[in-house]
């Protein structure tokens, strides 16, 4: 705890600031208080701040002390997870810690967690899809869900360790189960064209297939995308906030991206020429329906000019890869072929990684790490062609 005292040029009555730390969020909090007559005086004012806030974090220590790991996911979701994640995230996140993690981790304390606790639960939800031994009640999981249990909670305490909840975030050393296979469906250059064959025929949802197939965007993100997103001329498609449903309140628009990033994605000729005609097709249905048409200016729209509801897409989708003839797959994995194919084309991980919004370049190239030996192949060749 750490502060100061000093003379306001301006008024020359005199201040104090108390560096307290920082917040749930990373910004630093400080304290300052102004308009005492002499340095002594605010001197004597600093010493009672800083004795009040170190009564506070003592506070803190003692119900570090006794908080349970259950407590602190609660109290984890409610700090950050709410306000830091996109709607479907945090609920993907409070499903998880609610029928998973607080059911067999959360009665421990959280100070007393151990690596071995941690392996411990993956090992039983592992075990839980494949052993006889098993109860029939327990859920089966596959690995790769696993997986996802562990980098929630390997971030929960990560930011533990930050808040001084803490002193290490023991998930870090646990070792989750390594899924067999990747989690997802891709396709060729050749599938996806006859996948986009097949879809031709529904109006409504051929058009937001294939500015997935073309830019990698989420479903939120295509959903919430309006004309004015779609620059023409600089070849741009602007992403910068996503759609989701919310329970009892229809669609709601989040002016964020699932990573609160905004980012630009070029568009290919193809995609433009087709928005192109999309728009003249849409305006004109504007003018036809005249005010019993939405007004929001969707790119991606339904027969009255509203948000495209996700089930109705999801049959649509299935529709279309059973005509093709194809593996199966959900809508996501549009984006997945969609940077799979750019992998295998030989453009930069960083490129990819930007156009599908990632934070880090690190967690394109793990997510799409069975294209590595394609591409350590395609690298050796290169080497012998240069000689």
């Amino acid at each position: 705890m750490a502060g100061h005292i000093k003379q306001d040029k301006k008024t020359g009555k005199w201040l104090f600031i108390v560096e307290a730390g920082k917040d749930a969020k990373g910004n630093r909090k400080r304290q300052v208080r102004k308009g005492f007559k002499n340095k002594t005086e605010a001197k004597n004012a600093l010493a009672i701040a800083i004795a009040d806030h170190q009564k506070k974090e003592l506070a803190t220590e003692d119900k570090a002390e006794t908080m349970t790991v259950g407590n602190y996911l609660d109290y984890w979701l409610k700090t950050y997870a709410e306000t830091n994640t996109a709607h479907n995230t945090f609920k993907a996140y409070e499903r998880i810690i609610r029928v998973h993690l607080k059911p067999d981790l959360g009665h421990l304390q959280l100070n007393e967690l151990k690596v071995r606790d941690i392996q411990h639960y993956y090992s039983t939800k592992v075990k839980s899809e494949n052993s006889e031994e098993n109860s029939e009640n327990a859920e089966k999981l596959s690995k790769q869900s696993v997986l996802h249990h562990h980098r929630v909670l390997c971030k929960a305490l990560n930011d533990a360790l930050d808040w001084e909840f803490v002193k290490k975030n023991v998930a870090r050393k646990a070792k989750p189960p390594k899924p067999d296979k990747a989690p997802f469906t891709t396709y060729s250059k050749g599938e996806l064209e006859l996948l986009l064959e097949c879809a031709k025929g529904s109006e409504i949802y051929y058009p937001i297939f294939l500015g997935a197939a073309y830019t990698g965007a989420r479903l939120g993100e295509l959903r919430a995308l309006t004309w004015g997103d779609i620059d023409f001329n600089k070849r741009k498609m602007y992403i910068t906030k996503s759609a989701y449903d919310k329970k009892g309140e229809g669609v709601k628009i989040k002016n964020a991206t699932k990573n609160g990033q905004h980012r630009a994605i070029a568009m290919g000729k193809r995609l433009i020429e087709f928005l192109k005609r999309h728009k003249e097709n849409y305006e004109k249905k504007k003018a036809l329906l005249g005010p019993t048409f939405n007004p929001n200016d969707l790119v991606f729209f339904n027969t009255k000019g509203n948000y495209l509801d996700v089930r109705d897409l999801a049959r649509a989708y299935k529709k279309a890869v059973k005509e093709a003839n194809l593996q199966d797959s959900r809508f996501h994995d549009l984006r997945h072929s969609h940077a799979t194919i750019l992998l295998q084309n030989n453009v930069h991980p960083k490129v990819v990684s930007e156009r599908l919004g990632h934070t880090k370049v690190s967690i394109t190239l793990d997510l799409y790490s069975h294209v590595n030996p394609l591409l350590q192949d395609g690298a050796a060749q290169a080497f012998d062609d240069a000689f």
